[in-house]
């Protein structure tokens, strides 16, 4: 009489446990549905689209108008070769160092003029500045800012978790001939800056990379005392 009681005892006990089991299982299973819960929503939540990318970015680019701006500018021409230049650019000032197969020019633009070292002569050229349409804007940050508008955007397959790769063809409405047919950029996931913008047109290769926002008067004024052994050759 006494053996039936302690086997309803032990199933019950043994029943419950297994209750307990099960439960403390479907509590894991019920915590990793909401942690993947979360994080999905959390991805849509923080999901963008690359006009939006590409809107912070010019946001930040936008600190070069007030802090100044330096950038590099790539440009690779079939059989003639590459031309790199750095640049400095603060409100109307602009200076660029072009190093051309160990000959080094540097250029220094106010809104008025223009001085021009070359290092081989050891000659620094003074003329008056040409005016802003008549020069060359391809190695301006601001054909950049105008892909939000006149560009068809969409993220390339190789972005991670680090980059957005963003990929820009010109759409049917833009009916600007200067514009590029398609600019690939690189932007930071950390702070929205650019890593480059590279584009090709009639077998030219174009590239911007390097940014950095902050330049000071110095670096974008010609100095004088800095080319002691230069000749000075005003044209104005």
């Amino acid at each position: 009489m006494k053996i039936v009681p302690f086997f309803f005892l032990f199933l019950l006990r043994r029943t419950a446990n297994q209750t307990c089991a099960i439960e403390r299982k479907m509590k894991r299973i019920f915590l990793i549905i909401c942690l993947i819960g979360a994080s999905v929503a959390s991805m849509y939540l923080h999901a963008q689209t690359p006009k939006e990318v590409v809107e912070r970015m010019n946001a930040e680019l936008r600190k070069g108008d007030s802090l100044g701006m330096t950038f590099d500018f790539v440009m690779s021409i079939p059989i003639v070769g590459e031309f790199k230049s750095t640049n400095y650019m603060l409100g109307d000032k602009l200076k660029v160092e072009l190093i051309d197969k160990g000959k080094k020019n540097i250029s220094w633009i106010d809104g008025t003029t223009e001085w021009e070292y070359d290092s081989e002569k050891q000659e620094v050229r003074i003329t008056n500045a040409q005016p802003k349409e008549e020069t060359n804007n391809s190695g301006d940050p601001k054909f950049i800012q105008g892909v939000s508008e006149g560009y068809d955007l969409s993220f390339d397959k190789k972005t991670d978790d680090k980059v957005w790769y963003i990929t820009c063809k010109k759409n049917k409405s833009n009916k600007d001939k200067d514009d590029l047919k398609r600019i690939d950029m690189a932007v930071s996931k950390a702070d929205y800056s650019i890593i480059y913008a590279k584009s090709k047109s009639k077998g030219i290769r174009i590239s911007m990379e390097n940014f950095k926002i902050g330049v000071t008067e110095a670096q974008v004024t010609f100095n004088p005392a800095d080319y002691p052994n230069a000749k000075i050759i005003d044209e104005r």
